[in-house]
């Protein structure tokens, strides 16, 4: 009675479930992945499961599925802007396919992303501070769509954040409606435009008659000759559409140039799509057949 009464006051307790880690542990990857699998299955965006998922494969010697479950992870997290995270896990992944040229592409094209996120963290700072039509109340929204319209410029593309932050501070940023004359042909005016938004068109008098030589729109850079090598315009520019553009002065430009690390290469990025030399060669093949 006296055993009977010690052994059963107390209820035996079940063995607890195993945790997937535990799992993982214990070196039951079988049970770990199948238990993976179906929480994935409920909650496909969990990308803690997907890596732990790649985990096991690894373990499983199912390098191929493991390699899916990395590269679907890193590219999930650089979406989200954590481009390291993304870089380590495709780290992972090339680790376990060496050979597959595809990997490191991925991994490439994730560390331009990577660069060219800190480029947009010094746009943004310089474009808050430009003059005109930003103002201190200018919302996070605003900022990222003038980034949008910008982010493929070539000057964007080649100058460093901190250049690009120093060149937009110095801009004046411009809303234009259609119609709006911005320049005359042989004006002296010097500044330099960056187009962000719209189409601006130039145009000469050949026999009488205006002709359009070329239209330009966002990410093209017009004026560069008349700013950096002090030629008159070339021809009448005029607004096609309703236009945004960022415009840079002589006094902009020494602001930027002032303690510049790199001024030639600053200027070489201004002038590189050389505009203002290709509307000048046009309008002199016009007028010599004219």
């Amino acid at each position: 009675m006296a055993i009977n009464w010690f052994r059963g006051g107390r209820k035996q307790q079940e063995p607890q479930e195993h945790t997937i880690d535990d799992l993982i542990v214990l070196e039951r990857y079988d049970e770990a992945g199948e238990r993976l699998r179906a929480r994935l299955k409920s909650h496909p965006a969990d990308l803690h499961s997907h890596v732990k998922l790649a985990e096991v494969y690894t373990q499983l010697r199912e390098l191929g599925k493991a390699v899916d479950e990395y590269v679907y992870a890193a590219e999930e997290y650089a979406q989200d802007g954590f481009h390291d995270k993304g870089l380590a896990l495709i780290s992972k992944a090339m680790k376990l396919a060496p050979l597959d040229q595809a990997l490191r592409f991925k991994a490439e094209k994730l560390q331009r992303a990577k660069s060219m996120e800190q480029v947009r963290t010094f746009a943004l700072e310089g474009l808050q501070q430009a003059g005109g039509g930003l103002q201190a109340g200018t919302t996070a929204v605003e900022l990222k769509r003038l980034w949008h319209h910008l982010e493929g410029s070539a000057v964007v593309r080649k100058l460093p954040g901190e250049s690009l932050k120093r060149l937009f501070s110095a801009m004046e940023l411009l809303h234009l409606e259609a119609g709006v004359p911005i320049v005359r042909e042989g004006s002296p005016e010097a500044f330099l435009l960056l187009i962000v938004q719209g189409v601006i068109e130039a145009s000469v008098n050949v026999g009488g008659r205006a002709t359009l030589v070329r239209s330009f729109s966002a990410g093209d850079v017009i004026g560069e000759g008349t700013l950096l090598e002090r030629v008159p315009w070339q021809a009448d520019y005029r607004t096609a559409e309703p236009v945004i553009v960022l415009k840079l002065t002589r006094a902009g430009l020494e602001s930027c140039l002032a303690g510049n690390a790199d001024p030639r290469g600053f200027l070489e990025t201004l002038r590189e799509q050389h505009n203002d030399r290709d509307v000048a060669a046009t309008i002199r093949r016009l007028r010599g057949g004219s």
